[in-house]
């Protein structure tokens, strides 16, 4: 059984995580969210990096679930 998160029921909008992200829909090209640092590169693709991973996503919704599977693996 998989465990139920608060923002899974109450949305991404009042994630931390998806807040952050939403900067930069801001115009802000570099983000820090604990061990990552994600920055919208000059072909709009995200990088995700910290150390051992450097990984790309074309959207913000595909970054907040690489976040997610990540915390949900570190978790476990």
């Amino acid at each position: 059984m998989e465990q139920t998160s608060w923002f899974d029921l109450l949305g991404n909008d009042v994630d931390p995580i998806y807040l952050e992200l939403k900067k930069f829909s801001d115009g802000q090209t570099t983000v820090h969210i604990r061990p990552f640092t994600i920055t919208k590169n000059r072909y709009d693709l995200y990088e995700i990096e910290t150390e051992g991973i450097h990984d790309c996503v074309s959207t913000i919704e595909e970054c907040y679930q690489y976040l997610c599977s990540y915390s949900k693996a570190v978790m476990s």
